[in-house]
């Protein structure tokens, strides 16, 4: 009897220790964001681009926290012809992780073509490289804008 209170004495000690749930990093976190943030993506995988434009501007709080939201953001500007804004956009995100993406710098390498900052452009294309992850349509654009920026 008592080998076997000693024995539930010790798996009660190894197997309960202390509780790591709550993150002290959410303290300022309002879940109105997360919510516009969520409906942003359905809105966005149903194709309604300015409803998701609308639902991703009021949770751009999110920008420096959630990696995955710039991308969709700009995609959505993109398709509602905002193509200046998110140039913008990304060039006030571009030391930051959440903008490591090919079409990021694709945005970024024509912004500059249409400037004629053929340099810039390269350099940016030359960025987007390490981006393309065998996608044989990136990889073509990639190509071919190679050869234009070689031409000029």
């Amino acid at each position: 009897m008592l080998i076997k209170f000693i024995k539930l004495i010790l798996i009660f000690l190894l197997y309960t220790g202390p509780l790591y749930s709550k993150s002290n990093t959410l303290n300022d976190f309002n879940l109105s964001y997360l919510s516009n943030y969520f409906s942003g993506i359905v809105a966005y995988d149903n194709r309604d681009n300015s409803q998701a434009l609308k639902f991703f501007k009021s949770s751009k709080f999110l920008i420096k926290q959630h990696d995955s939201y710039l991308k969709k953001y700009i995609y959505s500007l993109v398709l509602e012809g905002n193509i200046q804004h998110a140039t913008n956009e990304i060039k006030q995100n571009l030391t930051e992780n959440n903008s490591k993406f090919f079409e990021a710098y694709l945005i970024l390498t024509l912004d500059n073509l249409k400037k004629k900052n053929y340099k810039k452009s390269k350099n940016y294309l030359q960025q987007s490289y390490k981006f393309i992850n065998n996608d044989g349509y990136s990889l073509l654009i990639y190509e071919m804008l190679n050869q234009y920026l070689y031409v000029f």
